[in-house]
């Protein structure tokens, strides 16, 4: 049943989200079942290690990952420069709770300072990394991501921490195969550049109790985006579960899937138990593009359950207007609580999937 509050607030201020502490008992319990026989990096560094993170020991973390499978990071934060770290196949790793990867500032347009590519069997523990948002040394690019995860299969991230990209928190995309049983789970993902989280290809994509915020300074500025690149990619069973989007400058969630232009392969998408505060518009759909000519209609389903949006900029859910495709839209057990930037009456949502059918430009306000 869809149920609208009308809820009126005097004052509303959003606070900013503050850096999550990890849960010393949940790290120890990990700790012991994993790591009993891993590597401390701490011994790949020189025994006067600055423990500021004012000096770069890339390369020397670097050669850690090529040589272990099993490692535990230094107890304080440590400088990694624009090069990245390339993590292999079956690693697992784990951050300590004062453990922190800073970014050092860089001038490029595109980096990956966690890069998980053409790998499979990685979990990675309590990551934290922090970007160059507020120091990039350039105007150029918006591809400086924090974790890229490219045709990788079996990849798990438990409640990372990522802060200050020049481009997402997390990509996850296609370079040749299409990713498979990628795992978010837990986790703050908090004041990047251009997205929080990009979805542009995937199979089994599980986002799970993450909470995503502040994602502003270059389109699509939105907390999660699911954006295929080309009809190359997929989007297949992807699942967002227990979602928190706030204070995102366009969009809290956007599923974008104009550019899978010919393909044959339907998409599915489940959204369940997001919630949004204060984002610009809480949930946007773009299933296919205007100026584009679809060689045949895009098919699938996309289902949006027991979600809950409060106080959006524009409006609650948006519809783009597109071409004619054979996405079916299931929305159940909505609740909209009112936004103050509103000033027409709330679209019905019947009114809505009624204009979803013919492509048409709807809001429910």
């Amino acid at each position: 049943m869809i149920k609208l509050n009308i809820i009126f607030f005097g004052i509303f201020q959003f606070f900013c989200c503050f850096a999550q502490k990890v849960n010393t008992t949940e790290y120890v319990d990990i700790k012991n079942q994993y790591f009993k026989d891993a590597v401390n990096i701490e011994k790949y560094l020189p025994k006067n290690i600055d423990k500021k993170g004012g000096t770069d020991y890339t390369d020397l973390f670097q050669k850690a990952l090529d040589e272990n499978t099993k490692l535990i990071l230094p107890n304080y934060p440590v400088l990694i420069s624009d090069k990245g770290l390339n993590l292999h196949s079956n690693q697992y790793i784990l951050f300590q709770p004062n453990s922190k990867i800073i970014l050092k500032s860089s001038i490029r347009g595109g980096y990956k300072l966690i890069n998980i590519s053409n790998v499979m069997n990685v979990t990675i523990f309590f990551l934290n990394i922090e970007g160059d948002k507020y120091t990039h040394l350039s105007n150029e690019g918006e591809w400086g991501n924090g974790v890229s995860i490219k045709s990788s299969s079996n990849i798990k991230l438990f409640k990372p921490m990522i802060s200050k990209f020049w481009g997402d928190g997390i990509y996850i995309g296609q370079e040749t195969t299409v990713p498979k049983n990628i795992t978010v789970n837990g986790g703050l993902v908090n004041d990047n550049r251009r997205n929080g989280i990009s979805i542009i290809s995937g199979i089994n994509i599980l986002i799970k109790n993450t909470t995503i915020s502040n994602t502003r300074g270059h389109n699509p500025q939105s907390g999660i985006d699911i954006e295929p690149n080309s009809s190359s990619n997929e989007i297949t069973n992807v699942v967002l579960d227990g979602i928190i989007t706030k204070n995102n400058a366009v969009h809290g969630i956007i599923v974008s899937t104009g550019n899978l232009n010919g393909t044959i392969k339907p998409i599915s998408i489940k959204i369940n138990n997001h919630r949004d505060i204060n984002s610009g518009i809480a949930l946007g759909l773009s299933i296919t593009r205007s100026k584009l000519d679809y060689k045949q209609l895009l098919a699938g389903k996309i289902i949006i359950t027991n979600s809950n949006y409060t106080l959006p900029g524009k409006a609650f859910i948006r519809n783009y207007e597109g071409k004619k495709n054979n996405v079916s839209l299931i929305l159940k057990d909505m609740k909209f609580n009112k936004s103050t930037a509103s000033k027409n009456s709330a679209n019905s949502v019947n009114q809505f999937l009624s204009d979803y059918t013919i492509n048409k430009n709807s809001d429910i306000k």
